[in-house]
């Protein structure tokens, strides 16, 4: 199974959630492998160095009405429109219902930082 397919097992509007994320991910993270992992049902972005969380920068997970951008060093970075939630560690993750009045922009930075985090970890 590839990722489209994997995407199209969830509702349209769950679909239409992670193919925006999808794009905006593959626009900020070009150089980084997309990795599908049926069994945690999402698909993650990092290095390609291994498949470790310590190599990954951010995952999209689809739920049944909603869906996960989630953040591996989530803890780590600077949140302030407190958009992250979660109590992990140092997983983070923002819950996405709905792209309308969704602040892409925020979204965007968040993930930059992530990069930013993950690079300068490794």
């Amino acid at each position: 199974m590839n990722i489209e397919e994997f995407i199209k097992t969830y509702n349209p509007e769950v679909q239409s959630i992670c193919l925006q994320l999808r794009k905006i991910a593959l626009e900020l993270l070009p150089n980084s492998e997309e990795i599908l992992y049926t069994g945690w049902k999402n698909f993650a972005y990092g290095t390609g160095k291994s498949r470790s969380e310590s190599d990954l920068i951010i995952y999209i997970a689809p739920f049944k009405d909603s869906v996960n951008l989630g953040f591996y060093r989530g803890v780590n970075l600077n949140d302030p429109k407190n958009l992250l939630k979660g109590t992990g560690k140092l997983m983070r993750h923002v819950k996405i219902k709905s792209m309308t009045n969704l602040p892409i922009e925020d979204l965007k930075h968040l993930i930059n930082e992530a990069k930013i985090e993950q690079l300068g970890t490794n």
